[in-house]
């Protein structure tokens, strides 16, 4: 994944030292493994996931979104996108409803992930306006990662959008 496929400028991990220079966002940023674990463990017992929506995207296939964070602050939204071919083949994708992604994948087993990419993103990108929107924050560029899961050899992209707040514990 490139960013060809969007004009925008995706970079891989190991250039995150370049352009980012909090090392604390840089950490949240690369977390291996499942960004849930991580966000319920540093949030405690205020630790929040809402399901925000679940629709049909029409020949797009499916879409869901979802935030996390602590309390009534969003710290990470999150956007996957399944293709109709893959939702034909795994419709339990559709049926995740509060679950988290990562945790129903792990569940599955057999998942490949592929490397996460990067981008800091304005509000000209449509996940990134919708996080803005659903923190209630002012236009800023914010970190975006993404990656792919493949379910055999069928595709679903998720893009997880790190907002300013992540991991603070101030309220």
């Amino acid at each position: 994944m490139d960013g060809s496929d969007d004009g925008k400028l995706w970079l891989p991990g190991h250039a995150l030292d370049c352009y980012e220079g909090n090392p604390a966002l840089r950490s949240w940023l690369r977390t291996p493994g499942l960004l849930t674990q991580r966000i319920r463990e540093a949030a405690g017992p205020a630790y929040r996931m809402t399901l925000v929506t679940t629709r049909d995207d029409g020949p797009g296939g499916y879409l869901r979104e979802i935030e996390m964070g602590r309390g009534d602050v969003v710290w990470m939204f999150a956007r996957t996108t399944v293709p109709q071919a893959t939702l034909d083949l795994h419709p339990w994708l559709a049926t995740i409803g509060t679950g988290t992604l990562g945790e129903a994948l792990q569940a599955h087993g057999r998942i490949h992930r592929s490397e996460f990419d990067f981008a800091r993103l304005y509000d000209d990108v449509p996940v990134v306006e919708r996080a803005l929107q659903r923190a209630g924050l002012a236009r800023q560029p914010l970190w975006v990662r993404r990656s792919t899961f493949e379910i055999g050899d069928q595709p679903l992209t998720l893009q997880e959008v790190f907002l300013p707040q992540i991991g603070s514990t101030d309220e």
